[in-house]
């Protein structure tokens, strides 16, 4: 067993840290020195999924252990024989099945809450105290309540009056209330994420500002005499002219013209300097510098004073609701070991716990809080002889903005210099074909690093230190295991001058798809994206070509083409006159394909109408040329516009224009959309006022639907992405660029928050802002960097990405990374052996089968879908279709099939029902069953509910009164319990006894899949 009480392990993607994790958790179990128990260990992860996989892990390995099946070399470094592996195997698991609350492989959070609660008393927090995500509600109300606050407190109101006075100072448009809570909210998340406390100060910054720029003012006039005698260049005139038009507001909208940051004039050729005007230029310069430093420093403290006030506000809101925003659970934890050195025996004597061994997953994500927490117990347990193993990679910390911090990876080997400490490189890839390793390898190595920041930033004014990514990238090489000698990679560059970027990216995604599609099953298949705007145009793309797709992100209904024209038709519907509407949904997929109209041929015939006939009225003008089509798919909506309910009005167009059918993509948009209609009537009524609510509602978690269908193409953002892999890899819009930096800064480099104005025009004349504007920029593009790398590596077989020219307004530098080629494609596509029968283990969204009752479980994603396929459901539907019978006497049987057929067809639009008219058919072929449905239609009670003495209702599915016997019909799948079945009609018979007392009680069951009927004895 290793003897290093401090272990710290770089592992790269696909090297196997949950591996070596569960390997190390297991040592420490087996260990015949150490001999450990599972209440010592605490294993520490970033996510719940990541502390079931481990767990996972660590069970398989123990009962392979136990069994002496084989581990691969899993066991090899324990001094122990296999039968004393299999022995200490088994006690072990046996102790993780009495005690499993003693098993602690958890998250972060978890732990640090666990703690919490066991002390919180003394952090001064109720014990029974509730966690809370969401803190916008209370963070705007303590905002409110500070308002009301100043209107009454003398103090608080010369903070507003401050803060008032010095935001008309700008030109901005402005809603004070908001721009407050704008500015509080970043504050409130830096506080969270650091666990350090706002810095406040008295300084008065409007009086200041104003008498300073009022001084320069002067002395910019004073320049200007000196002007007509100076042979300098135009810019400087033209700055000076700038500032004199603009007056002090150019000094409080911070655009002061750069050519002031230079202490010096620029003379033309041969001309004289005049030393009078060189100094008095220096000295503006000076000042004006002076000025922006001032600024940068001070523009935020009355924002900081304000925050402060509401902080107070939500502690003793948060105190009396009993609850602790997950926010501020970083502050209290900070604050709670910084404070109180000598607590960590009091929170073991509570926990009934003493932990000795630490192992932390992904530690490259940790926080300085978070340490902060974990360095007090550490302290502790190695000073007991106890350890601290950590797994984790530099390279893969994309979570800055929840406070990770990388460096830490190796900073905290010098937290305990008298630990023996090692350090362990994992270099084998195990996740990843030879072609996908060597193309990271050559992407990321730390040459081609430094050869792409050398060529982005070579023509930047910028103090450029890219120490921090030659370190975080300076073994990033891999080798991958000889199994896996295969792979393929392509990676395709858009022309700037591409006309259209989305579209070209839209084709040649969709044409990766294709291809991919035809040697892959659709769940092999990942699609990485940046940002919620990426998933919902991808998501949109795949379900227009009708495949699958599996999301954990929302998409908005709104933004489905097929809603789009049903919405165009309801504002049509509601308005005759609105011409765009029309036009919009005869020109569109659903109004063509139901119709036959060529697409072609209806731009025409709106481009002549909107040419011709700009007065008109545009329906008439289709009615007059289009009758036939006009009478068949508009009439019927035209004339009952306002005399049917905005729900039915809906489910009619749906039907009308067949629009399950044609797009089943869309299954789920349509299904959304009429839930939100359902919700709606339940308020009010009127397709005016609907399509109003639509309108103000369309942002809505109510028109956002979740997970589509189930085993389909992936799609993800990078940050979920992360820990996981899939065959294929493909990243669409895969992008690389500088982001801005937050206004207001938030510096966190002392002991408290100081909230500064830092940007771009503030970095040319301070010389702090520009170091602090330069390093944010720096780290902002490492964590991009990062992101980059997360999305390269996850792939197992095959790597695909898309580079559009532009990351928001900036040139897109990824293909800058990759080697500028326009198309970049290396190793050979093949079809892999693949086990695609497995189904995933995901949760799909489930329908209601009934239109009327569209899902109310819409967004329960625990339940599954109704397969038609399966016995049960079919049954259901016929269950349902044989309701709609009352009567076959005197009747045609092949129209009233026809009949039931349409109606349930109908009922269950959103599924095939066509077996549903054969299925009848063979059921009245048999002469019992048929003669079940030869009584007079007053004789017959389909689904008759019938209620007990003690209130029970009961529905029989048909009941027939005859002159002399009472007949109770029971429509049932083969799969029925034949005992449960009986009693259920004995309970029916004894009700129909009571009411009709005189006649003799039959009773039958219909056995739809067998087409059977029998006569149960009772």
């Amino acid at each position: 067993m290793n003897k290093s009480q401090i272990i710290a392990v770089q592992a790269s993607a696909g090297s196997g840290k949950t591996y070596n994790l569960a390997k190390r958790y297991i040592y420490l179990l087996l260990s015949s020195n150490d001999c450990a128990s599972i209440k010592n260990i605490i294993a520490v992860t970033f996510t719940n999924k990541a502390a079931v996989e481990m767990k996972r892990r660590v069970m398989d390995y123990l009962k392979k252990g136990a069994l002496s099946l084989d581990a691969g070399d899993f066991f090899n470094d324990l001094p122990l024989t296999k039968n004393e592996i299999a022995e200490k195997s088994l006690i072990v698991l046996k102790n993780i099945l009495e005690f499993y609350d003693n098993f602690n492989i958890s998250t972060m959070d978890s732990f640090k809450n666990h703690i919490l609660k066991s002390c919180a008393i003394s952090i001064g927090i109720p014990p029974n105290f509730t966690i809370e995500r969401d803190y916008t509600a209370s963070l705007l109300l303590s905002l409110e309540i500070f308002l009301q606050k100043s209107q009454e407190s003398e103090d608080l109101k010369n903070i507003v009056l401050r803060y008032l006075s010095q935001y008309l100072m700008t030109d901005s448009s402005w809603i004070p209330k908001d721009n407050i809570y704008n500015e509080i909210v970043k504050v409130f998340n830096k506080s969270g994420t650091t666990g350090k406390d706002i810095f406040v100060s008295t300084s008065n910054y409007n009086n200041e500002f104003s008498s300073r720029v009022k001084i320069i003012l002067e002395k910019i006039k004073s320049f200007v005499k000196l002007l007509p005698k100076l042979q300098i260049y135009s810019y400087h005139n033209k700055a000076v002219d700038d500032v004199l038009r603009e007056g002090a507001k150019i000094f409080f909208s911070m655009k002061v013209s750069a050519r002031f940051a230079k202490e010096y004039l620029q003379y033309k050729k041969d001309a004289q300097p005049n030393p009078e005007a060189d100094d008095m230029w220096r000295d503006i310069s000076v000042k004006i510098k002076s000025l922006y430093d001032f600024h940068m420093e001070n523009y935020y403290v009355v924002y900081s004073c304000i925050y402060s006030k509401v902080a107070l506000e939500l502690d003793m809101q948060s105190k009396k609701d009993g609850i602790v925003f997950l926010n501020e659970i970083n502050k209290r934890t900070v604050n709670f070991f910084e404070k109180n050195n000598a607590i960590i025996p009091e929170v073991y004597y509570r926990l009934s716990e003493r932990y000795k061994h630490f192992l932390i997953d992904e530690f490259q994500d940790t926080s300085f809080v978070q340490w902060a927490g974990m360095k007090s117990f550490l302290e502790e347990s190695l000073a007991a002889n106890g350890t601290f193993f950590y797994v984790g990679d530099v390279k893969q910390a994309i979570y800055d903005f929840r406070g990770g911090k990388p460096e830490l990876f190796d900073e905290v080997l010098n937290e305990f210099p008298s630990a023996e400490i090692e350090k362990r490189l994992l270099k084998q890839n195990f996740r990843s074909g030879k072609t996908v390793v060597d193309f990271n390898n050559n992407a990321f190595s730390k040459e081609n690093i430094e050869r792409f920041l050398n060529e982005i930033y070579k023509d930047k004014d910028s103090e450029c230190d890219f120490s921090r990514f030659i370190k975080t990238y300076a073994f990033s090489y891999q080798e991958a295991i000889k199994e896996h000698d295969y792979g393929y990679v392509k990676i395709d560059t858009i022309d700037k001058a591409c006309a259209n970027v989305k579209e070209e990216t839209k084709q040649k995604f969709m044409d990766n798809i294709h291809e991919l599609l035809s040697r892959f099953n659709s769940k092999n298949i990942a699609v990485l994206c940046r940002t919620n705007n990426e998933i919902s145009d991808v998501s949109s793309w795949l379900l227009e070509d009708g495949l699958e797709i599996e999301s954990s992100q929302t998409l908005n209904v709104k933004n489905n083409i097929v809603i789009k024209q049903i919405l165009s038709i309801l504002m049509f519907i509601n308005s005759p006159i609105d011409s765009l509407a029309f036009a919009s949904f005869i020109m569109g997929d659903i109004f063509s394909k139901v119709s036959n109209a060529q697409s072609d041929e209806l731009e025409k015939f709106v481009f002549v109408c909107n040419k011709d006939n700009r007065n008109g009225t545009f329906y008439k003008t289709f009615k007059n040329k289009y009758d036939s089509l006009w009478k068949e798919y508009f009439e019927f909506f035209f004339v009952k516009a306002g005399f049917i309910p905005v729900y039915e009005l809906t489910l009619s167009i749906i039907e009308k224009f067949k629009i399950t059918d044609n797009f089943p993509q869309s299954k789920a948009f349509i299904m959304c959309l009429l839930e939100f209609i359902k919700e709606f009537e339940t308020q009010d009524s009127g397709l005016k006022n609907f399509l109003e609510y639509f309108k103000l509602n369309s942002n809505t978690d109510a028109l956002h639907i979740k997970k589509v269908f189930g085993n389909g193409i992936k799609i993800m953002t990078i940050h979920e992405a992360k820990g996981l892999q899939f065959p294929v890899v493909i990243v669409p819009f895969l992008k690389l660029s500088e982001t801005k930096i937050d206004i207001p800064y938030c510096d966190d480099s002392g002991e408290k928050i100081k909230m500064l104005g830092i940007s771009k025009d503030i970095a040319k004349f301070s010389t702090k802002a520009k170091k602090i504007y330069d390093t944010a920029k720096l780290n902002a593009l490492l964590s991009e960097l990062n992101m980059l790398y997360v999305s390269m590596t996850r792939a197992e077989y095959e790597l695909y990405a898309i580079i559009p020219p532009k990351a928001g307004s900036s040139n897109n530098v990824a293909s800058v990374l990759f080697g500028g080629e326009k198309i970049f494609v290396s190793g050979v596509k093949q079809k892999y052996n693949l086990n695609d029968n497995v189904k995933d283990d995901v949760f799909l969204d489930s329908f209601d089968k009934s239109y009327k009752d569209i899902q109310k479980y819409l967004i329960d994603e625990k339940k599954t879908s109704l397969d038609i396929n399966d016995a049960a459901a079919k049954g259901t539907i016929i269950h349902y279709a044989l309701s709609t019978i009352v009567s076959l006497k005197n009747e045609n049987i092949g129209d009233v099939i026809n009949n039931a057929w349409n109606v349930t067809k109908r009922k269950f639009f959103f599924e095939n029902v066509d077996f549903v008219k054969e299925k009848l058919e063979k059921l009245f072929l048999s002469k019992e069953i048929l003669s079940l449905f030869m009584y007079d239609k007053n004789e017959v009670y389909n689904e008759k509910e019938i209620v007990n003495a003690n209130g029970e209702s009961f529905r029989i599915d048909k009941l027939i009164i005859s002159s002399g016997d009472a007949m109770i019909v029971d429509f049932k799948s083969s799969n029925y319990d034949e005992i449960k079945n009986r009693k259920q009609l004995r309970d029916y018979a004894d009700l129909i006894s009571e009411i009709y007392p005189s006649k003799r009680i039959l009773s039958y069951i219909v056995d739809i899949d067998k087409e059977i009927c029998l006569h149960v004895r009772i």
